[in-house]
């Protein structure tokens, strides 16, 4: 597990394993999906087009299915504009693989069928086999960013993912055996009067940071305390106004910067401990052994991308691959569910994304028998000529003519 690769040297950022993935996996299926449109005579350009709104779509449709599903884990993050970064914050995951496929699916068809004005079976088929192939990559995104866990399993080739993963949170909460907590990871979250682990991100940042923090909030308390002491003093009602705005100045800048690193503080200050001690006391702490569904989905993704390009060089309608795409991906993934662990049975007896799975399944066979009346090659399906470019000559007699 890695969800951070690195810092970016200079911008203070973090390059999540996670976008990482995702951005390798888009540029590696475009880049096939350009060269089997080009080796079919396709336009390559309306692949690359197609790619660029897929890769918005996908990520709006994955994030915004994910906060749907996951609304309790939005809705008390503080204030509005709180909760609005909290929603757009996608690096750390939080997505949802059906919701980003079904707003692509769309978007793309209205792409090429409103503004390529291009054959829709055709393009979709050219485009099927890399949406499995990108699906590969992403898996491995979860992987390393410890998220779509399977289930406890004793199996020789199980993962087990460090302190803070969700898995490790998820076994917690559940009260598993062998999967508790020492009392220093756990702190009492005071919005919500709840307990809960350290969060892997906050054990990631740099210890001058962390020292930084204890110092400003060392120097707020002593303010903190001044002002009120002056305030208990204050006789003129002018003078106890002032003090009571900037105490409750100092106190707004003082939870602040307990939030910024929400629990690290007060663990260190209730147990006498280092922030080094806490990191190693966290680091003896590892979820159970777990099924590694996320390389399970790779290889399954990956083996579908094989199979969905061999079935476009032998197809005998257009359409066929998406469809296939439709049948055969949705039954991995209903599979697959049946050994993760993170998402909850919550819709008519599946997890969401089996019902989605059945539906897109339907879908695709419906798809088959739809294409059997139609044409086998779609009458829109042209070869693609790239417009002609002009030679020294003709650029020469055409300056020539405006000229005269």
């Amino acid at each position: 597990m890695m969800p951070i690769i690195f810092r970016i040297p200079f911008l203070g950022r973090d390059l999540p394993s996670y976008g990482l993935m995702m951005m390798i996996g888009f540029m590696v299926a475009i880049v096939w999906a350009a060269r089997r449109a080009a080796k079919s005579k396709a336009n390559p350009d309306v692949v690359l087009n197609c790619g660029f709104i897929a890769l918005l779509a996908g990520v709006v449709g994955c994030r915004f299915m994910y906060v749907v599903h996951y609304w309790d884990q939005f809705k008390n993050r503080g204030d509005a504009g709180q909760v609005f970064l909290a929603i757009i914050d996608v690096t750390k995951g939080g997505l949802e693989f059906y919701g980003g496929f079904i707003l692509t699916v769309i978007a793309v068809v209205i792409w090429l069928r409103w503004r390529e004005k291009v054959s829709l079976r055709w393009y979709l088929d050219i485009i099927a086999p890399s949406a499995a192939l990108g699906l590969a990559f992403g898996r491995v995104g979860c992987l390393l960013n410890g998220c779509c866990f399977g289930g406890v399993c004793d199996l020789p080739w199980a993962v087990r993912f460090p302190f803070g993963s969700p898995a490790a949170i998820q076994q917690w909460g559940q009260k598993l055996p062998e999967a508790g907590l020492r009392e220093e990871l756990i702190f009492i979250h005071e919005p919500t009067g709840l307990a809960q682990p350290l969060s892997r991100e906050i054990l990631t940042v740099p210890e001058e940071e962390i020292a930084r923090a204890e110092t400003t909030i060392a120097e707020l308390t002593g303010q903190t305390a001044a002002r009120q002491a002056e305030l208990s003093r204050a006789s003129n009602n002018a003078e106890k106004q002032r003090l009571t705005r900037e105490l409750a100045e100092l106190n707004r800048k003082l939870n602040a910067a307990k939030l910024e690193h929400v629990g690290i503080h007060t663990l260190m200050k209730k147990y006498g401990l280092t922030f080094a001690e806490l990191r190693a006391i966290a680091a003896e702490h590892r979820s159970l052994p777990v099924h590694p569904t996320q390389l399970y989905s790779m290889v399954t993704a990956l083996l579908i991308a094989l199979l969905l390009s061999a079935v476009y060089w032998r197809r005998t309608r257009d359409g066929q691959v998406v469809c296939a795409l439709f049948v055969i991906q949705p039954l991995a993934r209903w599979l697959i569910e049946v050994i993760r662990a993170d998402n909850p049975v919550d819709t008519m007896g599946f997890t969401i994304s089996q019902f989605l799975a059945v539906c897109m399944t339907i879908a695709g066979l419906i798809g088959f028998w739809v294409l059997r009346r139609m044409p086998p090659r779609s009458p829109r399906a042209h070869p693609w000529e790239p417009p002609p470019e002009e030679g020294p000559s003709r650029k020469k007699g055409k300056h020539a003519a405006t000229r005269a």
